[in-house]
């Protein structure tokens, strides 16, 4: 498979529908390209297309784009997804009761990944990641699990765009991936930060579908060796359970 094909339009029209924020955010075309990185011209034939299928719509007044029609439909679709994350929360909040540590629901665009729930440990001294920011994939346990289920194409395409940061070779990185997909979980031990531990598994609808990876993530200081290898044991654990009851639910539908 050609890697460029990582680097195609449809990619690019995605990094545009990023740019907003919500449906009532309205933004130039100048901006967005200084967002994107792309000539003028070129986000402007995007915008076109967005705009044609009802994704992008134009203020005539003040020329400015917003999030179009088609997008509140697809929204709309998305109700059993919020279901699936609802389950998912109440085994995160009770993951966090047991290990008394940060515990993260995350999903996976591209190279980053982003936590869209977590509970938070009540020492003073824990991870701090904003909800609905975006991470780097390769050095975060979550981002890992995504990555190990991803082709062979698109993890060299991951490595050739963060070579520099991951700091290993291609065949190193690649086969850190296979080892995170036939264990069935993925470590991060300081490589997103110095001092900090994490450890992820993934939650699968039907069919061995991916859907979210849930961690635990803890400083050095309270996760020593031990703590981590019981960390695990739960990541899989609880994992497994909210797989299980969301596939159940899916089955219904």
């Amino acid at each position: 498979m050609n890697n460029n094909l990582y680097m195609s339009t449809l990619l690019k029209a995605f990094d545009i529908l990023d740019c907003f924020d919500d449906d009532q955010q309205e933004i130039g075309i100048s901006d967005i390209s200084a967002k994107v990185g792309l000539p003028v011209s070129s986000v402007h034939r995007i915008i076109q297309s967005l705009e044609f299928e009802g994704l992008l719509s134009q203020n005539q007044e003040s020329k400015k784009y917003a999030l179009g029609s088609k997008m509140l439909a697809y929204s709309r679709k998305c109700g059993q997804y919020q279901r699936y994350q609802q389950i998912a929360a109440k085994y995160v909040d009770e993951l966090c009761r047991i290990t008394e540590e940060n515990v993260n629901l995350a999903t996976c665009s591209g190279d980053q990944i982003t936590n869209i729930y977590t509970a938070e440990t009540h020492f003073v001294l824990r991870p701090n990641f904003p909800l609905y920011s975006p991470f780097p994939a390769h050095c975060t346990g979550v981002g890992r699990v995504f990555l190990s289920h991803m082709s062979e194409a698109a993890q060299k395409w991951v490595y050739e765009n963060n070579a520099d940061a991951i700091g290993m070779s291609q065949e190193e990185f690649l086969a850190l991936l296979r080892k995170a997909r036939k264990d069935g979980y993925a470590q991060d031990d300081q490589a997103f930060n110095a001092g900090l531990r994490c450890v992820a598994a993934p939650i699968y609808l039907g069919g061995g579908k991916l859907l979210f990876a849930l961690s635990i993530s803890a400083p050095t200081a309270r996760m020593d060796d031990a703590a981590y290898e019981n960390a695990r044991k739960l990541v899989l654990k609880y994992a497994e359970l909210i797989s299980q009851e969301i596939q159940s639910v899916e089955f219904r539908f």
